[in-house]
Order: structure tokens, then C-alpha cells, then sequence
């Protein structure tokens, strides 16, 4: 058959969202998730090539794939007004939810994942997410890594950072945290085309790991301070384009803004260019925007913003790096790091 794709006008994430309040609004009828997933593809796209990737196109822009929707208590209208604050048995996460949480509103997901030899409480009160899930509306999962020989929590990333032993090199931290997408969206008014992690360190390393081995679940990834494989080609399991705001400190001393062939991990320029290849951006000529303050202890707006075009509809991926800054910035800028947590949470994508 011709392969035909139907330009449509409408965002496909409003697409989407139609798809669902009819699905919501009439929870008696039993509609398949999946029947659900074949309507808004068959709206986007009247033939396709007999292949196992769906496509749209949104006004004459690049395809890129749909994936695979989640569901969660939302869609059944089940999600509990007060739901507990704490999620997985054998790993507790705890949760943050806004004080006004209502099971009539779908939040954005935000899965913090701390540094090497941190936790969740304490990346949250460095990054001030805490209290930014009133301010900025979302639901806030905060776990632990793993405790290795040395007492310090870590997660198993890539060989580069930061596990140890081979038995710490056994832990699944991939499918963990899979599981508390899951758990999350099974529990809270999530909406699942907003998930996004954000990472410090080996926290960042993990997230972007998170985008390379779980596109089908994760929308957007904020990585500060961290790196990807060496070889690019242990990234090839995405499927799915992701968003990527790659933040670095051009003076960070841990993980070097250069990379390290020695360690093995490259630099914060080739790191993010190669999420922007994986998201489909024309990678030869990205835009410089003004510059914004993010690390409030250096003078001035000292970040400077590196921005790729021609992305999958919905996906994004910048480069901000704080020039002047340290691997740890002793403190962030208040409105700057409101907007590090709108870039995160603003990215949707149609499932």
C-alpha cells in the first residue's frame, strides 16, 4: 500500500487529550487502552509502511514515533483524594503531592534522582523542589539509590558513574525506576505524557540513561552536572524522543564539562548533541537565545543557553551551561530555577 500521511491543524497532544476526557467521560464503557492508542493513530496517519513505529505529523512537521500509552488510576477515575506519600515496598519512594491536590486535575510527574553518596530528601531541599510542587503544580517522587560497601547511595548509570563491585553491578535501577512511573500513575491524578526526571551527578547520568533504555515512558529529562555512555551506541534502545536540558558548570572538577576519555564519559557539548540527534533536531546549526542567571552566587546572568531546532514535534533539546560554576553551585537563582522546572514539566508529547 502507498505509504499517506494526514497533515492535521490541531496539535496531536489535543488530539490526545480529547481522546481521553471521552474515554473519562464515560468510564462505563469498556474502551481499550489500546483501541484508545489505535484512534489517534489512525487520525494521524490513514496508511502506514508495515512497520512496527506509528507516526504522525502535526502541520508539515517531521514524523516522529507515538508511544506506547500509560495508564493509570485517572483513566478510571479510582485515584484516592488522599493517597499515601510513599510508593514501592521493597524501595520506598516518598511522595510530595500539592496541598490543593485534586483528583479532577492530571499533574505533571517529577522523579528526582540524587547524586552520588546523597538522597532524595537532600537533593530535594538543594533544588528546592519541595516546595515548588505547590508553586509549580506537580507531583514530586523523590527515591534512594542503593547503599553500596562504603555507605554511600549511588545508582547503577553507566560504567562510568557509579557503581562499584560487580554485585553493585547487578542492580536493576532502570527497571526500579520504571516501576515507580508506573506505581506513581497507578496511585496519583498523573498525567503520564508529563514525566520527567531530573538528576544531579549521578542522578543526571541515571536520567539520561532513563531516556535512552525507557523513551516509552519518560517525556523529558533535566540532567545537572552529568554525562552519558562512552559509546554512543549503548543509546540505541530508545525508541521514543525525549526532551533534554543538559545543565553544567564549565569549571565542574567532578565530572569535567570536557568529559573524560580516562573515566569514560563524554563532554556536555557531545552529550547533548547526540539526545538532539536521537529527538530528531537539525543538529548542524543550533541557536544561542540570550542568557539567563541560574547559579545566583556568580554575577549576572552567567548561563548561557545552546538550543537545537527542528526537533520532533513536542521535544526540545538545550545545552545551559553555567559559565564560571562549579560542579555543586552553592545556590540557585530563584526565577531560574522556576524555570528549569517549567521546561520539565511543559513537555508533552502525544501517546
Amino acid at each position: 500500500m502507498t505509504d499517506m500521511k494526514l497533515t492535521i491543524i490541531e496539535p496531536a497532544a489535543t488530539i490526545r487529550d480529547n481522546v481521553m476526557k471521552l474515554y473519562r467521560a464515560s468510564p462505563r464503557i469498556k474502551v481499550s487502552l489500546s483501541l484508545l492508542s489505535l484512534l489517534v493513530v489512525l487520525i494521524a496517519s490513514a496508511c502506514s509502511d508495515g512497520s512496527n513505529t506509528d507516526t504522525f505529523v502535526v502541520s508539515g512537521t517531521d514524523t516522529a514515533p507515538i508511544a506506547p500509552y500509560l495508564s493509570g488510576c485517572a483513566d478510571t477515575q479510582s485515584c484516592a483524594s488522599n493517597p499515601t506519600l510513599a510508593i514501592d515496598d521493597a524501595r520506598p519512594a516518598e511522595v510530595n503531592i500539592p496541598s490543593d491536590y485534586n483528583t479532577e486535575t492530571l499533574y505533571p510527574l517529577v522523579i528526582l534522582l540524587h547524586g552520588f553518596g546523597a538522597n532524595g530528601s537532600l537533593q530535594s531541599l538543594y533544588f528546592g523542589l519541595n516546595t515548588r510542587v505547590d508553586t509549580q503544580q506537580f507531583v514530586l517522587v523523590t527515591p534512594d539509590g542503593t547503599m553500596n560497601e562504603f555507605g554511600r547511595r549511588y545508582w547503577n548509570a553507566t560504567p562510568s558513574c557509579c557503581a562499584g563491585p560487580d554485585e553493585e553491578d547487578q542492580i536493576d535501577d532502570v527497571a526500579y525506576i520504571r516501576g515507580l512511573i508506573e506505581k506513581a500513575a497507578a496511585t496519583y491524578s498523573i498525567d503520564t505524557s508529563r514525566v520527567g526526571l531530573i538528576g544531579h551527578s549521578n542522578g543526571g547520568f541515571m536520567s539520561l540513561r532513563m531516556a535512552c533504555e525507557a523513551s516509552d515512558l519518560v517525556t523529558s529529562v533535566v540532567s545537572l552536572a552529568g554525562s552519558t555512555w562512552e559509546d554512543s551506541a549503548s543509546c540505541m534502545p530508545a525508541e521514543y524522543p525525549v526532551s533534554v536540558l543538559a545543565m553544567h558548570g564549565d569549571k565542574d572538577a567532578t565530572i569535567p564539562y570536557a568529559g573524560s576519555v580516562t573515566r569514560g564519559f563524554p563532554g556536555a557539548t557531545e552529550t547533548i548533541a547526540r539526545f538532539a540527534g536521537l529527538a530528531g533536531c537539525n543538529i548542524s546549526n543550533p541557536s544561542m537565545p540570550e542568557n539567563i542567571d541560574l547559579d545566583a552566587s556568580i554575577d549576572g546572568a552567567e548561563t548561557e543557553i545552546l538550543r537545537y531546532s527542528g526537533c520532533a514535534p513536542g521535544v526540545d533539546a538545550e545545552l545551559w551551561t553555567m559559565v564560571g560554576s562549579p560542579h555543586i553551585p552553592a545556590s540557585y537563582d530563584v526565577e531560574g530555577m522556576n524555570s528549569v522546572v517549567d521546561w520539565m514539566t511543559r513537555h508533552s508529547r502525544i501517546n
